[in-house]
């Protein structure tokens, strides 16, 4: 399937699942006490943060208000939701496979969480992510990690649901190819740590995330 299909695909899903999102993922998905803790240390004053794949906004809403957020999503609903918990923050509709808008201007911080799963180039994504960055700015991502001795790792991509995403896969990436992707983006890795991501009983799968605290290069002297 094409790339853009299967985009198009993803976004209809999202489009019906918008109002349920929060309430449904906040009992399976593991990682929101690292995403604060990050949020509290990198964050600062008048900061601008791109929330990419933001869905509803429910990592970034309760920001303070001199925060700057820009979020963008594939799927108008999440973004409509997002609007509506944080007006005085940007949202566009737009998919991370192609280059940020040099519009939305530079940020101190990038965050990529619980969407990097259908990235099918991660070398790409995070290039496009890093280009959003001021010199010395952080970007934290999750990454599904593929370990072959985990249950239903064996696949480099494998389909999620055949009766509401029919066609669609998720991606999984070895560490070295982390690696590998991070070094073609021109970050600098400033910590990982492997964390439980998620685990859906209707989608059969154990999802582990790799979490990478990544810098921009700071300019020379």
């Amino acid at each position: 399937m094409k790339r853009s299909t299967r985009i198009e695909r993803l976004a209809e899903y999202y489009e019906d699942f918008a109002p349920d999102y929060v309430s449904t993922w906040k009992d399976i998905q593991h990682y929101d006490k690292l995403v604060r803790a990050f949020l509290r240390e990198a964050v600062a004053g008048e900061a601008r943060v791109l929330d990419a794949g933001c869905g509803p906004g429910h990592l970034t809403r309760d920001l303070p208000p001199s925060v700057d957020v820009v979020g963008f999503d594939i799927a108008e609903a999440m973004l409509a939701i997002a609007r509506k918990k944080r007006p005085h923050g940007a949202y566009h509709q737009h998919d991370y496979h192609l280059p940020i808008p040099r519009a939305w201007g530079r940020f101190d911080v990038v965050l990529a969480l619980g969407t990097l799963e259908f990235c099918d180039d991660l070398g790409l994504v995070l290039a496009n992510l890093a280009g959003a960055l001021r010199p010395g700015g952080r970007m934290l991502v999750s990454i599904v990690e593929r370990r072959p001795h985990v249950r239903m790792h064996q696949r480099a991509a494998r389909p999620l649901s055949d009766v509401e995403l029919s066609g669609v896969s998720m991606y999984l990436y070895t560490f070295a190819e982390q690696t590998e992707a991070i070094q073609r983006a021109g970050l600098l890795p400033r910590s990982y740590r492997l964390h439980p991501g998620w685990r859906h009983t209707e989608y059969d799968v154990d999802v582990l995330y790799a979490l990478w605290d990544l810098e921009a290069p700071r300019r020379s002297r």
